[in-house]
């Protein structure tokens, strides 16, 4: 298990107390976009972190990356910084050639989440934490809805897409527990469900939480009864949950909801690109988006197998106690 590196985490926190100054002369002045801001929300284990380096691949959207994650209380300056860096535009004499196709190697590939170089998408929970606490044992509707600092929230988001000049889009999981208040306050949000076959993101998860340890990502609100179960029906359970609080509280989200499934987004991306393209063009009329240009497909991990048979039994359960998700 990777562990914090706690001399980098000292001078993180000084760096962007610093440069957190000049962020908040940005934040006092008038901030707007016409770009709407995706949020990939759902489970774990049913391959977000694909979708966003995918999403990052194609040059279409902006995005939380490593680099900027170091900057969480500076986004828009880092975002420039970033710029500056790493778009073509901006190069003067190939002085950061060598920092152009630096995440090559790594565009694909990802450790529970955890992705490598200078330019992969990061997942950015310490720039969601400025807002609100987000414990790992879910708190409530109201007390997210009387917390969080939205309005700060929204300016940050509006101005990294000033500073890139495009959409952004960004791991949205960590709101699972508040789309209903969450979805009142920000505006301008677009939201992408990746599903995926609830018994192949259980074994995952049952995988990683092995590996790891300990429990796996965010408690749902229902943890107290799962933590008495056997590993299997924790894994099942907290699949189940969470999707069936996303399922349920889609209504607030209206027609800025999208929903894809991780094995149609493998076999098709093209189909899934087009779709999104489409919807943000609804909500940015004046934003024209380029053509599909990425991978024809990609390969499936850990597919369904006849070692599956807890699992599926385990799931009927909790569609019998609960109801079937659809």
């Amino acid at each position: 298990m990777l562990k914090k590196n706690n001399n980098l985490e000292e001078r993180l926190s000084h760096l962007n107390d610093l440069l957190h100054q000049l962020e908040l002369i940005e934040l006092n002045g008038e901030t707007s976009t016409d770009f709407p801001t995706l949020f990939i929300i759902g489970s774990p284990r049913t391959g977000s972190t694909l979708f966003t380096q995918w999403l990052a691949s194609l040059g279409t959207f902006a995005y939380p990356s490593n680099f900027l994650s170091r900057l969480y209380n500076a986004p828009y300056v880092g975002a420039l910084i970033y710029e500056i860096v790493t778009n073509p535009k901006y190069q003067y004499g190939d002085e950061f050639s060598d920092i152009m196709d630096i995440d090559v190697e790594h565009k694909f590939k990802s450790n529970r989440g955890k992705t490598k170089g200078f330019k992969s998408p990061h997942e950015f929970w310490y720039f969601w934490k400025r807002f609100y606490e987000f414990p790992i044992e879910v708190s409530s509707e109201e007390d997210f809805a009387l917390k969080f600092d939205s309005d700060t929230f929204q300016k940050e988001l509006s101005l990294m897409q000033q500073a890139f000049g495009k959409p952004l889009f960004m791991k949205g999981k960590i709101i699972n527990y508040y789309l209903e208040s969450f979805s009142k306050k920000i505006d301008n949000a677009l939201y992408i469900h990746l599903r995926r076959d609830p018994i192949a993101a259980s074994r995952s998860l049952l995988k990683a939480k092995k590996q790891k340890g300990s429990w796996f990502s965010w408690k749902p609100r229902q943890y107290n009864l799962l933590k008495e179960m056997g590993e299997p029906h924790q894994a099942v359970g907290q699949i189940y949950f969470i999707e069936k609080e996303i399922l349920d509280k889609r209504k607030y989200l209206g027609d800025r909801y999208l929903s894809f499934n991780y094995e149609d987004f493998c076999e098709n991306p093209d189909v899934v690109y087009e779709e999104i393209k489409n919807k943000v063009s609804k909500y940015s009329v004046n934003l024209e988006l380029p053509d599909y240009d990425g991978p024809e497909y990609f390969l499936q991990s850990n597919p369904i197998s006849k070692e599956d048979d807890f699992l599926i039994e385990a799931y009927k359960q909790f569609e019998e106690k609960y109801g079937v998700l659809k």
